[in-house]
């Protein structure tokens, strides 16, 4: 768990590459009418998006990764 607490704690530094080079590619495979690697991409994108949001909603580093373990134990017990 204490790679995915890492991940969390630091999601700016991976959500934000994900997002622009998500969109990025979304938006070439658009061009090329490629749709399900469009879709794919995108949806890349919005998990980063996703991630970034909750990162900014918790409040930073400590308060996400704190919200994370009590989401974590609240449904695993």
């Amino acid at each position: 768990m204490d790679e995915i607490y890492f991940l969390v704690r630091y999601t700016p530094f991976w959500a934000v590459p994900l997002l622009l080079i998500g969109g990025e590619f979304a938006y070439l495979f658009w061009l090329r009418r490629k749709q399900k690697l469009t879709m794919l991409c995108l949806s890349f994108a919005a998990f980063g998006l996703c991630a970034l949001v909750y990162y900014y909603w918790a409040g930073g580093p400590e308060k996400s990764v704190k919200y994370f373990m009590e989401f974590v134990r609240f449904y695993s017990t």
